[in-house]
């Protein structure tokens, strides 16, 4: 009986415990819900936000709930316009109270989030480059800051359903992602944790902790839709697909190393094909070191792979200098590479279809150094070097062997391919190298490929114009002798960057393979001279009447001039004269034979004062091609 009247007695004690704490609850309910409430709660709030952002602006809303739980909002951050639209919009903020502390009579945050988060970047970005500068600008704090050694627990960080518009082609809205942000400094040093979810999948994890060198830690992402996030760097290409995962790690000092890796991606645009390039792995690693006061940052190691199992390797170093004017350099190097490496590692799209190129034999290599002020284009030097595996003799193995003995070879048209010619001695309009007139080829190669004897594929200088100097976009110019020679064995006439891919891989090869006599004797023999005229037999028979070893310097001079539109430029044939300017054309080519040494100064002379005899008659093949117009 004692024991039921003091268990009656203890529970009379708690249950008038619990009204009195319901009841002052609801009192603090009530005065919580208030005006005066808000004013204070808001009267804290928006000066320290003000302080660190700039001005704000705060919508009607304030709730409290049981718990303690305040809700504010809309809360919006304005850009370049304080009165504009906001750079920043946050349908609501809800800030969770501390319990613990709450029982000790202090109002502290354990949490607060920010829900519906919309970031509008602006046109090019420039709104909120405009917060940025403003976050950045000296401001005075309403409270003294605490110092760096006083321990300090900041409230978690939640954001959802977070949202970032620019504008690309159109208004384009990426996300939504989450996270969550821890910030502490329990024992007087800063430090961040911080967690993400991706739009599509994928997540972020990101620690930093403060040290007397500097900033230190890691930005990690994993399993990371790689087309939708790289897009939003706005491309020229559309990426779609793939998956890609990273790092960056601070080490203190300016210091911080990194790294990539993209599996699967694809790649669209007709001016990189016709349809879309992929999958495409690759990845990159590095190390890079600012020095702050120099205004300098070096890039220590780069490699950058390109392949499943990373075939392609290019290791590269370089520096950049905000010294005025800015400057930079960098320096690239392939790592010895096989055929078969290299078909191995690209795309399909990006290999030629007929030939297996992954049977030539021997490794290439290749190093590239540019250099100049930043922002100067126009000045930057270049120097590239490539290095090609050469057998003595060039053994007739391969893919290739072919092309050293007769063959049929089909002449690439607007059409497509045409009636198939024969290459070799018994055809009757073949011309073998031993009866090309040398001023022929002297002609030939100063108009179309300086280079030729001595490149192995590639004219650098011209390469240099091309990537330095572009005038329109197009995928155009800088083409040698034995690039125009691949395309004409092998692609179409689509100009895209994928048929450029194709094209280098053939020069290599074919510069690899073939004796450079041959690969001469080859392109004068199936290139176009004329519309349905293909070889220089049949071109010097066409044009002059005559065999080509019997061609005079005009007659030479003028054929070459012609070789970048056969088609166009037969018109002076057919009319029987060259226009005042093409005939300058032909005398400015002869005054450069001259001057290489090509031509003598009576053989100049006499072929200054040379007329062209023209043997064309205007017939079935003819009778459709226009004269051209003056050039």
């Amino acid at each position: 009986m004692p024991s039921r009247r003091l268990l009656k007695k203890g529970l009379l004690v708690l249950v008038g415990l619990l009204v009195a704490l319901a009841a002052a609850g609801t009192a603090a309910h009530v005065w919580l819900q208030g005006e005066g409430a808000r004013a204070q709660v808001v009267g804290r709030f928006l000066p320290a936000l003000e302080a660190r952002v700039g001005p704000v602006r705060l919508g009607n809303t304030f709730r409290v709930g049981w718990t303690g739980t305040v809700t504010l909002g809309p809360l919006e951050l304005p850009g370049s316009q304080p009165e504009g639209p906001p750079v920043v919009s946050i349908a609501q903020v809800t800030v969770h109270p501390r319990l613990r502390a709450l029982l000790s009579g202090r109002v502290e945050a354990s949490q607060v989030v920010l829900s519906d988060v919309t970031v509008d970047a602006g046109p090019s970005g420039s709104e909120l480059q405009a917060l940025l500068e403003r976050m950045r600008a000296p401001r005075s704090a309403p409270s003294p800051t605490p110092a760096r050694a006083t321990a300090r627990v900041w409230p978690e960080l939640v954001l959802e359903d977070v949202h970032l518009a620019f504008e690309r082609h159109g208004r384009v809205r990426w996300g939504p992602l989450s996270a969550r942000v821890r910030l502490e400094n329990p024992d007087g040093t800063l430090r961040m944790e911080a967690t993400a979810r991706l739009p599509g999948g994928g997540s972020a994890t990101m620690t930093m902790k403060s040290t007397d060198s500097g900033m230190t830690g890691t930005l990690q992402g994993r399993d990371i839709p790689a087309g939708p996030l790289l897009s939003l760097g706005e491309p020229p290409v559309d990426l779609e697909g793939g998956v890609m995962e990273g790092a960056v790690t601070l080490e203190g000092s300016g210091a911080a190393s990194f790294s990539l890796a993209v599996k699967g991606l694809s790649l669209s645009n007709p001016r990189l094909a016709p349809e879309p390039v992929g999958p495409l792995t690759f990845s990159a690693e590095g190390r890079l070191r600012g020095q702050w006061a120099r205004r300098t940052v070096a890039l220590e190691s780069l490699r950058v792979t390109v392949g499943e199992r990373r075939e392609v390797q290019v290791d590269v170093t370089g520096e950049a200098s905000w010294s005025e004017p800015p400057r930079f350099s960098l320096s690239a190097e392939l790592s010895p590479l096989t055929f078969a490496q290299a078909v191995a590692a690209l795309p399909p799209a990006l290999v030629p279809e007929d030939i297996d190129l992954a049977q030539q034999e021997g490794e290439l290599q290749a190093s590239l150094a540019l250099s100049g002020p930043l922002f100067e284009r126009r000045d930057w030097q270049l120097k590239a070097k490539l290095e090609l595996p050469r057998k003595k003799g060039h053994a007739q193995k391969g893919p290739l062997a072919w092309l050293r003995g007769p063959f049929d070879y089909r002449p690439l048209t607007a059409e497509g391919r045409g009636q198939a010619l024969r290459i070799g001695p018994n055809s009757p309009t073949f011309v073998p190298f031993e009866e090309f007139p040398p001023y022929l080829v002297r002609a030939v190669l100063r108009s179309e490929d300086g280079g030729f004897w001595t490149h192995q594929g590639f004219d650098f200088d011209s390469l240099r114009t091309l990537l330095l100097d572009p005038r329109d976009g197009k995928v155009r110019g800088g083409s040698t002798l034995t690039q125009q020679l691949a395309k004409n064995l092998f692609l179409s006439r689509e100009k895209t960057y994928a048929r450029k891919v194709k094209e280098a891989l053939l020069t290599l090869a074919l510069e690899s393979a073939v004796p450079k006599q041959r690969l001469l004797e080859l392109y004068f023999n199936i290139i176009e001279w004329g519309p349905n005229l293909y070889g220089i037999g049949a071109a010097a028979s066409h044009y002059f009447d005559k065999p080509a070893y019997a061609l005079s310097v005009r007659e030479a001079a003028f054929l070459a001039t012609i070789i970048p539109n056969p088609v166009r430029y037969h018109g002076y044939c057919t009319q029987g004269a060259l226009s005042d300017v093409w005939a300058r054309n032909v005398d400015t080519l002869l005054g450069k034979l001259l001057a290489d040494g090509a031509l003598t100064e009576p053989e100049y002379q006499q072929s200054l004062a040379e007329r062209l005899a023209f043997a064309c008659t205007v017939d079935a093949r003819t009778r459709s091609v226009e004269a051209p117009s003056a050039e």
